[in-house]
């Protein structure tokens, strides 16, 4: 399989975060910009604030992560450890418990199996310590969609002149539909009371 020559998956990383504005207007439009910046904004019926974060690069050097952050109410909220006076060691179990909580809902979403990064974190707010917030990577397979002769033929088929045009265009192709899955699908199941109905399923 060939590859692209000398492909800059940073570039191709700022490039995603200029396309994921498009989407974002869609979801201002439902409910509101934060002022915290970036493309994060407020779910009207939840009160609570999604965002899509800056685009990262994955691990095997042939790819990106699209990121997206969400909040999320721990569904065991009475399985806490008791016993345990270490306060680091019983917020690092209530992570790596989240972390199981969260996989679970997830692997039942829209590309669960291109999930490579979930970083949870707990609310600092006083009184929200079942409250957490999650980071989320899903793989974009970038080498692969901008091969050379992939950009070359999308170009003649789209009778476009500038390879930097049908490169976008591939990403807005790929990018855009997945993210709108992907946020809707957090929207709707990582709501606190809606996160617990979906994992009884």
């Amino acid at each position: 399989m060939s590859t692209p020559s000398k492909l800059n998956l940073k570039r191709v990383a700022d490039q995603i975060n200029v396309i994921l504005t498009q989407i974002f207007r869609q979801y201002v439009a439902q409910g509101s910009p934060t002022k915290l910046g970036g493309l994060r904004f407020l779910d009207v019926e939840s009160s609570k604030t999604f965002a899509f974060e800056k685009t990262g690069l994955s691990e095997d050097g042939q790819g990106n992560l699209l990121l997206l952050s969400a909040p999320y109410a721990s569904i065991d909220q009475d399985k806490e450890p008791q016993q345990i006076t270490d306060k680091k060691v019983v917020e690092a179990e209530i992570i790596e418990r989240v972390k199981g909580e969260v996989l679970q809902i997830l692997s039942h979403g829209p590309y669960g199996k291109e999930i490579q990064h979930l970083i949870v974190r707990p609310s600092k707010d006083a009184g929200k310590s079942d409250r957490f917030f999650i980071e989320v990577g899903y793989y974009l397979p970038t080498s692969q969609w901008l091969q050379d002769e992939q950009v070359i033929a999308y170009a003649q088929s789209h009778n476009l002149t500038d390879s930097r045009e049908a490169v976008n265009r591939i990403l807005e192709e790929h990018v855009l539909p997945m993210a709108d899955e992907i946020m809707e699908f957090l929207i709707h199941n990582l709501r606190s009371v809606h996160a617990a109905e979906f994992a009884e399923k």
